[in-house]
C-alpha cells in the first residue's frame, strides 16, 4: 500500500517527530511504501536548508529534535491559491491511505486568511484518510477539526488525555499508542548502570522542568559517576537560564536562580539529544526523571510521555508524577516511582529521585519485569497494524468511541473559521 503522512507547517513538534519516524519504521515494517510531506501556505515551497546537527531515521528526512525535519523541495507541497491546490490535491490523490499527524494548520499569523486548506482534504473516496491528536487540547487548540471531521475514516489518540478531549468530533476514534521502536538485544543489567539520573524533553510550562531543576539544589554532593544529567531548551529554559528576565518563581529563597543552585550541584546540561544520544543515555542511567503534569490535561485523562516508554524499553526506571501518567495504564510503585507534584517539597522530590537510583537489584527487577509487560503494545509494528485496522475499519477488539457535536465548541468552531481563515461553514 501507498502511504502519506502529511504535515501542516507548525512550531515545537517535539515528541510529534519521534512518533512520526517510528510511526513510518512500523509501516515499513509490516511492508508498506510510506512518504512524508509537509503541507505548505505557498504559491511555491523550496527546500529548507537548516543549520544544526541533523539525524536520520526511517522516513529518510534529515530532523533535529529541536528544529523539525529539513524537508527537501519534493518534500514540501505548497497549495495557496487555484493552480497550487489543484496540483497539490493530484499529489495526494495518488496515495491509498493518508495519516495527518498534524491534522490541521495552527491558529497563527501565517495563517490569517487561509481559505485554501479545507479542501485539502477533497479528495477521491479510494484514498482513505485518518488523523492524529497528541495532547489533549483539541477543544481549546483545534475545533477546526470539525471542519475535516466527515472526511477521516478515523481519528487516533496517543494517550487517554486525547482521547477524552477529542470527544465534540463525530469520527471513530481509539487510543492507538506511540510507536516505539524496540531493542534489538538485551539491556543492561541494574548494576552496571550509573545511579542519579537522566532528563531529556522540550522545556515547556506544563513540563515543570523547573520542580527537577529546583530539587537539585537540595541533593547531597554528587557522586562520582553519578548522573544528573539534562537535556533540552525550550521557552522555560530561557526564563531559568536569563540574568535579567528570570520568573520570580525560580529563585530559592535564599536569592539564588534554581539554574545556578543545580549547576553548582552537580547538574549537567546538555543541548537536545537526538534520537541515538536518548537511546545511549538511557542505556547506561537507571533513572529517568519526567516532571511532567497539567491539572487541566489531567482532568481529562493521563497524558504520558514517550519518554518514559523509551526509558522501559531501554531498562531505566522511570521516575514521574501521577498527575501526568494517569491511571488508565501505568501504575504508580510497579511501572513508575512517583514523585510530588508543584514544588510543594523539593528535599523529598530530591530524595525520591536519588533512593530510585540507588535501589537494590531485587527491587528495580520488580519494575523493569513489569514493563516488559507493557512494552508489546507501543511495538511499533503493532501500533501501525492498529491504525491500518482503525483507517479501513477492521475490528481487532480495539474500543472504539464515536463523539457527539458540542455546542459550545461548535461556536468557537465557527467563529474560528469565520474570524481567523476566511471561511464561512
Amino acid at each position: 500500500m501507498k502511504i502519506l503522512i502529511a504535515l501542516h507547517s507548525c512550531m515545537d513538534l517535539g515528541g510529534i517527530i519521534n512518533h512520526t519516524e517510528q510511526l513510518i519504521g512500523g509501516l515499513k515494517d509490516l511492508g508498506h511504501t510510506v512518504h512524508l510531506k509537509q503541507l505548505v501556505w505557498a504559491i511555491r515551497a523550496n527546500g529548507q536548508n537548516r543549520d544544526g546537527d541533523f539525524s536520520l531515521g526511517p522516513s529518510g528526512i534529515p530532523h533535529h529534535q529541536g528544529k523539525g525535519w529539513n524537508f527537501p523541495i519534493q518534500h514540501r507541497i505548497p497549495y495557496r491559491g487555484a493552480a497550487s491546490l489543484n496540483s497539490a490535491k493530484q499529489i495526494l490523490s495518488q496515495y491509498d491511505l493518508i495519516i495527518w499527524t498534524v491534522p490541521v494548520p495552527p491558529k497563527n499569523k501565517d495563517n490569517e486568511g487561509n481559505s485554501d486548506w479545507p479542501e485539502l482534504y477533497d479528495l477521491p473516496s479510494s484514498v482513505k484518510q485518518v488523523a492524529f491528536v497528541h495532547d489533549g487540547n483539541a477543544r481549546n487548540g483545534a475545533p477546526h477539526m470539525m471542519m475535516i471531521q466527515d472526511k477521516l475514516s478515523g481519528l487516533a489518540a496517543v494517550h487517554a488525555c486525547a482521547l477524552n478531549g477529542s470527544d465534540f468530533l463525530t469520527v471513530p476514534r481509539a487510543l492507538v499508542l506511540n510507536p516505539q521502536k524496540m531493542p534489538i538485544r538485551g539491556v543492561a543489567a541494574w548494576t552496571e548502570r550509573a545511579p542519579g539520573f537522566v532528563n531529556m524533553q522540550t522545556f515547556k510550562a506544563w513540563k515543570h522542568v523547573h520542580e527537577l531543576i529546583e530539587a537539585i539544589a537540595y541533593m547531597p554532593k554528587k557522586d562520582e559517576g553519578e548522573y544528573r544529567e539534562v537535556a533540552g531548551k525550550g521557552i522555560e529554559y530561557q526564563y531559568m537560564t536569563s540574568e535579567d528576565k528570570c520568573k520570580e518563581e525560580y529563585f530559592h529563597l535564599d536569592g539564588r536562580r534554581f539554574w545556578q543552585a543545580a549547576i553548582e550541584n552537580g547538574m549537567v546540561h546538555h543541548d537536545y539529544w537526538n534520537t541515538d544520544e536518548v537511546e545511549q543515555w538511557l542505556q547506561t542511567a537507571r533513572v529517568l526523571v519526567d516532571p511532567s503534569w497539567s491539572k487541566k490535561y489531567a482532568a481529562v485523562g493521563g497524558h504520558w510521555n514517550r519518554v518514559v516508554v523509551d526509558a522501559m524499553i531501554h531498562g531505566a526506571i522511570p521516575v514521574a508524577t501521577r498527575m501526568g501518567m494517569g491511571s488508565e495504564l501505568f501504575k504508580a510503585g510497579e511501572n513508575y516511582v512517583p514523585i510530588p507534584e508543584g514544588g510543594t517539597d523539593p528535599q523529598l522530590y530530591a530524595d525520591i529521585v536519588l533512593e530510585t537510583g540507588n535501589m537494590n537489584e531485587t527491587s528495580a527487577r520488580r519494575y523493569r519485569e513489569a514493563n516488559l509487560e507493557l512494552l508489546p503494545f507501543f511495538d511499533r509494528k503493532n501500533v501501525a497494524q492498529k491504525l491500518l485496522n482503525l483507517a479501513f475499519g477492521a475490528l481487532d477488539g480495539t474500543e472504539i468511541r464515536v463523539g457527539k457535536t458540542d455546542p459550545e465548541i461548535k461556536k468557537k468552531f465557527e467563529d474560528l473559521m469565520f474570524n481567523h481563515y476566511g471561511v464561512l461553514v
